[in-house]
């Protein structure tokens, strides 16, 4: 039987108090020494992938399906020195504590209910689909979510903290199309710390290439990179006229024609 409290912050740790009952709920005293437990019921955080974990009576930090040796007195096991049963979750979900020892686990309400919710803002992840077209609002799923250490998602108002949008060399075109036109700026940008960048319109123009973009805001410093995005020249608008400076009359000169987009791109159709 598993308690403990049902309320925990992703990163942050509790003490567990673990007591071995008979099946009618009565602890036994003959449950004593070190026992090898095996934890679960918790999942692991995504963004770096960290597994829960509890403290074993030497107080290492052992991973949730990994057997773990906590120390009983009379059939109770209690933190003793920061050690022997505290636990850390990272994911931010309902989780159900369960400890097993070959024949003997926690079923029902002898589990620990505990709902783990995320840490402070610490990053962006910055998620954009490929390829793009110069000029053209972007298409496809492309995202900005405002995340904890964990991976864990976290409110986020960019009315209070504006966030810009930017290009990486060897993009060298301008982002626009936000509220702020590269900057998200609006406390509607994001919706339970999800920006959708399709629905508020994000555009790249310039030079055609491929590169990342990066999202960064105003305060806190809170920043995220895409991974590489294609971007391909738009429909031709206009055509480049080149060849020589200097002609006599008379003589004849080559000339180099180039069909382009608005930005200068090729447009090899």
């Amino acid at each position: 039987v598993i308690t403990g409290s049902g309320v925990q912050t992703a990163g942050a740790s509790q003490s567990l108090t673990i007591r071995a009952t008979d099946a009618s709920g009565n602890t036994d005293p003959s449950y004593t020494g070190p026992k090898s437990l095996t934890f679960s019921g918790a999942g692991s955080s995504i963004n770096p992938v960290t597994v829960p974990t509890v403290k074993d009576n030497a107080g290492s930090a052992i991973n949730f399906g990994t057997a773990t040796t906590i120390t009983f007195t009379a059939g109770v096991a209690t933190v003793s020195g920061g050690n022997n049963g505290v636990m850390v979750l990272y994911k931010a979900e309902t989780a159900n504590i369960v400890a097993t020892q070959s024949a003997i686990t926690t079923t029902g309400t002898d589990r620990l209910t505990v709902v783990a919710s995320a840490s402070g803002m610490n990053k962006f992840v910055l998620s954009l689909a490929t390829p793009q077209t110069n000029g053209v609002a972007f298409t496809g799923t492309n995202t900005l979510t405002a995340q904890d250490a964990y991976g864990n998602t976290v409110s986020f108002d960019a009315s209070a903290n504006n966030v810009t949008v930017a290009a990486v060399s060897p993009l060298t075109g301008a982002v626009s199309g936000f509220s702020g036109v590269n900057k998200l700026t609006s406390a509607s940008d994001f919706v339970s710390g999800v920006a959708n960048l399709t629905t508020l319109g994000m555009k790249y123009t310039g030079n055609a290439a491929t590169g990342t973009f990066t999202a960064t805001s105003a305060t806190s410093g809170y920043t995220g990179t895409s991974g590489s995005v294609v971007i391909n020249p738009s429909t031709a608008t206009k055509f480049v006229i080149t060849g020589s400076g200097v002609q006599t009359a008379g003589a004849s000169q080559s000339l180099t024609i180039t069909a382009t987009d608005a930005s200068g791109n090729t447009d090899p159709s």
